[in-house]
Parts: C-alpha cells; structure tokens; sequence
C-alpha cells in the first residue's frame, strides 16, 4: 500500500467495493429495492472512507520494544510469519491467499509471534486489493463495552464519523458480504466473556454468511476451539533462521556494528542454539536489545525477561548520545517491585490498556508505603519514555506486550511472602484469569521458586481438593467424580482413525491441578499404549459417539475396569499420587543442620 493514503483514495477504495457486492444484487432486485440499495450506497460511502482513512493512519504504523519513541511504519520492519494448515505451509503475502481458503478463519499463535501485525498487514493489503471493505476490531474492545455485538460495536465506529447514520444501510451492506472482519485477539475477552461472545459471534455468522471472518487469538486446547466449528484454524508458525535474519536486517537499529555481529552469530549458531526465542519476532527484538549487555542468552523464559527488563532500564536512547533521565528517581529493585505491583493489579483485572485516570484508580489500591512516596505522573513517564513497555495511543496507554505485565505478574508474586502468594495465585486461579494457553505467568513463577510454587499453590490447591473426601471413599473414584471426567471415543474420519476423546476439568482450580501435573511430573506417557480395549469396548457396546461421563463411568463395572486400564484412566490414578510426591519432593530440599 502507498505510504499516501487519504480520504480520495479511500473514496475510490469504498465505491469500488460497494459497487462490486451491490451490484449483483441490484440487478436482481424490484424498483423499489434498486432505489433503496442505491441510496444506501451512497450513504455508506461517506463514513466508510473516513473509517479507512482514519484506520490506515492508526494500524500502518506501530510501536515496538525497539522503536519505542515513535512509531514506525509497518512494512520497514515487517516479516511475514508462515501459517501451517494441517501439513501445508500458507505464506499470507496477501489477503486473497487467506480469503480463498475460506470465510471463516482462525489464525493461532504464541504470544509475541505476530499476530497482531500480520492482521495489520492484512487491514493494510485489503486497501489495496480492494475485494473487501476491511473493519479492524480489537476484541479486547468489548471489556469496556457492556455488550459483545459486533453490529453495534460497528455502528459504533461509523457514527464516530457520520452521526447521522442509518442502521439499516449497514444492514444492506453486510447482507451485501462486502466485508473483511478482522478480529483480533480473541484470548483478550474476558474470560467469562468468551463463550457469550462466541455465540454472539456464531449468530451474526448465521446472519451474515457472505461476508469474510479471520480471528486471531493465542493457543487454546481442542476442547475450546471445537464450537468454533465453521472456523478453519492456521496455526502461526515459529520463524525459521531466515526469517529471523531478515527481520533484523529491516530493523534500523542505532548501533549497526552490533546488529551485524547479532545477524552473523545468528547465522553461525546463536539461532539454533535458541531457537525458542530467537524463532519469536517480540522475543528476538529483545535479543537484539539485550545482546551488548550478556555474553549469552538464558534457557529459562523468566531469566529472559528479567536480562531485558535489567537491560531496558540502563538502556541509552535509541536517539541521543546520553542516557535518559528516569523521573521517578527509584533504585532497580524499588522500581521493579512497583512496575511489577501495577502489572498484578491490571493483570487481575485483565486489563492491558487504560486512560489516566485509571491508572490513578490502580495506584489507589497500591499499599500506603508507596502511595506515600511515589509521584504517579513521573512513574508513567519512565515506563513510556524510558523503558518503553507501555505507550500512548490518543488518550490510553498500553502495553508494548503483554508478556512483559504477564513476566511482572510473576515477579510480584514470588516476592510475597508465602501465605500472600498463596492468597494471591488462589485469587487469580479461582477468577479464571490464568488458562495455560493464554499466558505464561504461572509457569514461569513454578521456574522461579519450584519449591515455593508447590508448597504455597500447589499442595494446598490438592488439599482443597480432597478436603470434602470421605475416610472410606476410594480416592480414585473420588477423583473421577470430582473432576467430573468425561470421555467420549470419536468415529473414524477421513483424516483420523477411530480415537478418545479426554475433556479437560472445566472448574478453573481442577483445570490448574491437571495442567501441573501434566507438565511437571514425569509419570510414564499413556497415550501410546493399550490396543485401545476402551475404544474396542465402547464399539462393542455401541458407545461411539457419545460423551460418557463419570458416575455412568464408576456404576458400568466392565466400562470402569476397561477406562482404569486405558491410557487416560492410568493418568489419573498417577494424579491421585501426586500430592504426595510433591510432599516428598519438598523432604528431599530439607537441609539436615548438624547440632
């Protein structure tokens, strides 16, 4: 797209479109309704150009931890990361290669891997092939809205433009399928939020069929994404060394002597070695960055964080010759505790962009000790002006990254004492806020202080588990009911054998026990084995297709003695044990002290 790009163009681009998706139906249409499809077009013209007028200007260009001071425009730096879709491998040059995929997308991707930006890219190259009117929506959007409908979040942002506006033009218009919706970031809804915004969401599919749907969001296990079920997922995949080369080279990084020698050692090594962040763009920029400052990179995603957190904070201007002055006159570990108090106060709040007068109300909620001596204005304008891990956009500040508040949240609780931490994670637990696939603040407070993890969330979280126990219960089958297990054994298809299917615990607690157990112990792997009796049992007893859950489980003997045998039922026997290794794995840390 031309670096120029105002309301003339913008014009062209709207009429070109409308006339496009209109005029079939025109054709086909009585008088009557020529005349209103007509006027409606003529009507939509006006405040679509000025929406893509404005929204060119806000998503062509964009901050990053490298050009933290100004924005810089999208396609200096831009590469585009590679989509996989089952074993093919889609590079989305342009909109069209996504479009004739399909109308209903999801693209999928870790955080900091470039989601966003390659939906900017996809805002920006719609302009340009002009197939589709192109409407970008920050799902993160509808926290703040009270609703989660997408017509009126649009209506919405056309009468910012056009207050006159008739909603029964837009109605034409999306009936029409002139439209690209671009949704990003759906794991930032609320938690609570998601599933009513997916059937909203799945609703106005249904009315509006002809129209295009791509949705980003970061990673969550099959069981979440199975109702998104017209939705063909593309996963986003890590970039290869290549890739990770050209990106630095776009980059115009002030010290051109060390982003050379970054660029070779990537070549030479440094890449393969770690390729988990050198294979992120967000946590390769931080590479770069903290690259004068350590001889080598850590392995551990916390230790990452905290070099470039360390590294940011000494850091000069990416401009000037001198280092810049940080206003809030704090020491490194002060500064560090407060930025990482505000991050778990937003955090909590699962909030990650606030006007002003907002973060005021956070800093309310600080403890007296430093409300008493910290200068708000002052603290804001470091971590905009110095650090770069928030920035301003119109009246809002927001995270460069999430990763950063998420790394922070982390910090914050491993600093607490231990009933603090525990009361705090049980907090963050219990509301949902954490769901593995969404972030990373637990896993890497458990590579923090493993011990302290187990001991203050992990054991208690099994011992609220258990609590309401009987003496006599079998803790198996107390474990199977209180989980409430269920499985169902899925029919072959053509990409798939006949298979089993687990369902993950829906509480969030019970969610939280499983997700550690199933990553930090190493119990044998019980996929691979059984010839499956379960699934062969349930087709002699005609239970394919059905979700079987736990009391009809426990009261079929024969289904019981089968499903304890199976793959997914010795897990669970391993989770009953877990609690006490976790206990013995705390003996074994004691220190024995000598009289």
């Amino acid at each position: 797209m031309d670096e120029i790009f105002n309301n003339e163009i913008a014009k062209q681009v709207t009429s070109a479109i409308l006339n496009k998706c209109f005029s079939p139906i025109i054709s086909k249409t009585t008088d009557k309704f020529k005349t209103l499809y007509n006027e409606a077009k003529i009507y939509l013209e006006i405040p679509f150009q000025a929406y893509l007028t404005n929204s060119y200007e806000k998503y062509s260009k964009i901050k990053t931890i490298i050009y933290g001071i100004e924005p810089k425009r999208l396609y200096d730096f831009f590469e585009i990361p590679f989509l996989k879709k089952g074993s093919d491998i889609i590079k989305p040059t342009t909109t069209k290669v996504l479009t004739d995929l399909s109308k209903f997308l999801i693209i999928e991707g870790s955080g900091g891997i470039g989601k966003s930006t390659l939906m900017k890219h996809l805002f920006l190259n719609e302009l340009e092939l002009r197939d589709y009117i192109p409407i970008f929506i920050e799902l993160k959007d509808f926290n703040e809205e009270g609703h989660l409908d997408l017509e009126k979040l649009l209506l919405k942002k056309l009468n910012q433009f056009h207050n006159t506006f008739q909603e029964e033009y837009l109605a034409y218009a999306l009936h029409s399928g002139c439209f690209l919706f671009l949704l990003d970031g759906y794991d930032e809804l609320y938690s609570e939020s998601q599933k009513d915004f997916f059937k909203k969401l799945d609703d106005f599919c249904d009315k509006y069929p002809e129209n295009h749907y791509i949705l980003s969001s970061r990673p969550y296990s099959e069981s979440e994404f199975i109702d998104f079920q017209r939705f063909t997922v593309l996963k986003a995949v890590p970039f290869t060394k290549e890739q990770a080369i050209r990106l630095i080279t776009k980059i115009e990084y002030p010290d051109k002597e060390l982003k050379n020698r970054f660029i070779r050692d990537l070549e030479s090594g440094l890449y393969d070695r770690h390729d988990t962040f050198a294979s992120n763009p967000l946590l390769l920029n931080i590479m770069l960055s903290t690259y004068n400052d350590y001889a080598e990179i850590p392995q551990k995603l916390h230790l990452f964080y905290y070099q470039a957190f360390d590294t940011m904070l000494s850091k000069h201007d990416a401009t000037k010759s001198y280092r810049r002055k940080m206003l809030s006159d704090l020491s490194s570990d002060t500064f560090k505790e407060y930025f990482a108090t505000f991050c778990f106060l937003t955090y909590q709040k699962a909030k990650t962009e606030f006007t002003f007068p907002e973060i005021e109300e956070i800093f309310k909620k600080f403890p007296p000790r430093i409300k008493n001596v910290l200068n708000i204005g002052n603290f804001i304008h470091d971590l905009e002006n110095c650090l770069c891990v928030l920035y301003k956009e119109g009246n809002r500040y927001k995270f460069s990254h999430r990763s950063f508040q998420e790394y922070f949240v982390a910090y914050f609780l491993n600093i607490q004492t231990d009933s603090k931490m525990r009361d705090y994670s049980f907090h963050l637990i219990e509301s949902g806020k954490f769901r593995d696939s969404a972030d990373s603040v637990f896993p890497m407070l458990e590579d923090m202080s493993t011990q302290r993890f187990n001991n203050n969330i992990l054991i208690p979280l099994l011992n609220k588990f258990e609590e309401s126990k009987s003496k006599d219960e079998d803790l198996f089958e107390y474990y199977i009911l209180n989980l409430s297990v269920r499985i169902e054994i899925i029919s072959a298809s053509n990409d798939l054998p006949l298979g089993l299917k687990f369902y993950l615990p829906s509480d969030n607690s019970h969610y939280f026990i499983y997700y550690f157990f199933r990553n930090t112990i190493d119990y044998p792997y019980y996929h691979r084995i059984d010839d499956n009796p379960l699934i062969s049992f349930c087709e002699d007893n005609h239970l394919i297709g059905k979700i079987i859950g736990a009391e009809d489980l426990i009261e079929n003997k024969d289904l019981f003695d089968t499903f304890k045998k199976s793959w997914i039922g010795q897990e669970i026997l391993s989770l009953t044990h877990y609690k006490q290794k976790l206990i013995e794995d705390l003996k074994e840390e004691d220190i024995v002290l000598e009289d």
